[in-house]
């Protein structure tokens, strides 16, 4: 169980980078890298894949040895947990985005049908994750310790458990996200130093509509100007060009 954990952290984690960066080019009114996307969603494939076996082998290791929780579980999943499991975990959150990603790795629709796919996903994905940790925190309260019966799980809205502490444990880490992002802003560095067409070329010493030469030819004809240079103040002529 905590393998399977650490693995649905690391699928939610990579969905949500998915999802924040998408946001945050919105907000931004840019439009987000589509190879960039493409990059995260393809890791986002491959995480999900090995998450769904190793949540696959531990079902099928439990169904195995079928322990003397086994009977009371049954009836849990086939109950109370059944829309929660079978139709918000598995079908919504890990087999349809399973599928449209192994088909975008071969198929690459219209820019914008691909930038909603992937918003989709990632809405998808997290979606998932949520009640498969709901399947295991909250299905694990349901049945009582003796394997006689079942529980009731009552929410509360005000305690350190209850529904208002959820919600400031749910958006503390996106207001820490967003002080860091005004704090350390990562596309900071490329406005300030972004420079004017020909910019570059004028402070490397070539013409803006010419080529940079490399650094051997630039001391070459440095040493020709410099020679010429000399031959002129002996002569007392004008140079009119220097030619390698």
């Amino acid at each position: 169980m905590p393998v399977i954990f650490l693995f649905s952290a690391m699928v939610s984690g990579i969905a949500l980078v998915l999802f924040i960066y998408m946001v945050v080019s919105r907000i931004r009114k840019l439009k987000a890298d589509i190879n960039a996307l493409d990059t995260i969603a393809k890791f986002l494939f491959y995480i999900l894949i090995l998450d769904f076996s190793l949540e696959a082998l531990d079902q099928i290791h439990r169904i195995y040895e079928a322990e003397e929780s086994f009977d009371i579980l049954h009836l849990l999943v086939n109950g109370k947990l059944f829309v929660s499991m079978f139709i918000f975990q598995i079908f919504l959150g890990t087999i349809i985005p399973l599928v449209t990603l192994a088909v975008l790795q071969f198929y690459k629709p219209a820019e914008k049908i691909h930038r909603m796919i992937y918003f989709t996903i990632s809405l998808l994905v997290l979606f998932g994750i949520f009640f498969m940790r709901w399947n295991v925190v909250i299905g694990g309260q349901l049945f009582s310790k003796s394997f006689y019966g079942f529980t009731v799980y009552k929410n509360q809205f005000i305690g350190a458990e209850g529904t208002l502490m959820a919600w400031f444990w749910f958006l503390i880490p996106f207001a820490i996200l967003a002080f860091l992002l005004w704090l350390l802003p990562p596309w900071k560095r490329q406005s300030e130093h972004s420079e004017e067409p020909g910019e570059s070329s004028k402070q490397a010493g070539v013409p803006p509509g010419g080529s940079q030469c490399p650094p051997f030819q630039r001391i070459r004809f440095a040493g020709n100007a410099r020679t010429a240079a000399d031959k002129n103040d002996r002569s007392g002529g004008v140079i009119t060009g220097v030619q390698d």
